[in-house]
């Protein structure tokens, strides 16, 4: 751990800790928190480099299962769970006897190759700070569920950065659903202004975008909803408000299908010559160089 106390004519901004962490396998976590006599602003970023691939088929039947002379009682439980670099995904699954089918197919990738960059500049009394890092990554997720029995409940969540968007499917005794979930995000970049007793302005600039596509027959209850996040932050509470988000609640026999697409698109940030260079994860200033897009299949 490092920390960093920077003093300018005209008074202190309180401790700036970065904390930079990175392995030989490429991965990487920054914390920076700025913080004044009233408030602080934190970002934390976790990476690293890698490539995964995942596939599954089941296909069965839930029922009793003798063991030592007796019944036990059939059940159905799994969950999947995965984050890189903010990019989030969540499934639960719990069914009772019935009949079951599944199949599943992931991919995710992801670098770490670019050191994150930080600038501090103070003038007039303001302090400016910039952190910048590009870490691209993309998670596509493709599943489809067949059931029929006593009762099943099906939950999954994605979350790219402080956007989501998931489904509950609860206390249903015949299901069927088809997923289709992409989430991309090549940088990032945050802004501050702060005095030494306030945060003035504090932004996050993401370049990402995330597909959402739901297809189901239900006869329970099915919950659906989505959030995408504001830039700006309230600066009394240092939270980022939804600038849209939605909720809506089934609770009957229904085909759904839902589409949501969200994506923020940001130039990326140059660097001026008068900005001071203030640390990074390997040290001195780095260059950044403007890199393709990378797109959702």
């Amino acid at each position: 751990m490092k920390g960093y106390k920077y003093q300018f004519q005209g008074g202190i901004i309180a401790l700036l800790i970065i904390l930079a962490l990175i392995s030989a396998g490429h991965a990487e976590r920054v914390t920076v928190s700025v913080g004044t006599n009233t408030t602080t602003w934190t970002i934390s970023r976790e990476s690293e480099s890698l490539k995964f691939e995942y596939s599954q088929y089941v296909e069965g039947s839930i029922s009793p299962v003798k063991y030592r002379g007796r019944a036990l009682s059939p059940y159905h439980s799994c969950y999947e769970e995965v984050e890189i670099n903010d990019l989030r995904l969540r499934e639960r699954t719990s069914a009772q006897e019935g009949r079951y089918a599944s199949e599943k197919q992931l991919t995710l990738e992801a670098n770490t190759t670019e050191a994150s960059l930080f600038n501090l500049v103070h003038e007039k009394g303001v302090y400016s700070f910039q952190f910048a890092e590009q870490w691209p990554a993309i998670l596509r997720s493709r599943g489809s569920m067949r059931y029929s029995g006593q009762g099943i409940n099906s939950r999954e969540y994605a979350g790219n950065n402080l956007d989501y968007a998931g489904s509950s499917l609860l206390y249903n005794t015949e299901l069927s659903k088809d997923s289709d979930i992409g989430m991309l995000i090549t940088r990032m970049n945050a802004t501050v202004l702060a005095t030494d007793d306030a945060i003035l302005h504090a932004e996050l600039k993401p370049e990402k975008e995330t597909r959402y596509n739901i297809s189901t027959y239900t006869t329970g209850i099915a919950d659906l909803r989505h959030g995408f996040s504001s830039l700006k932050a309230e600066t009394k509470k240092i939270t980022y408000p939804q600038a849209s988000m939605g909720e809506e609640r089934y609770s009957g026999s229904y085909n759904i299908s839902r589409s949501i697409r969200m994506k923020s698109s940001f130039p990326w940030y140059e660097p001026q010559d008068e900005w001071l260079p203030c640390c990074s994860a390997e040290g001195g200033k780095i260059g950044l160089a403007e890199r393709d897009c990378i797109s959702l299949p």
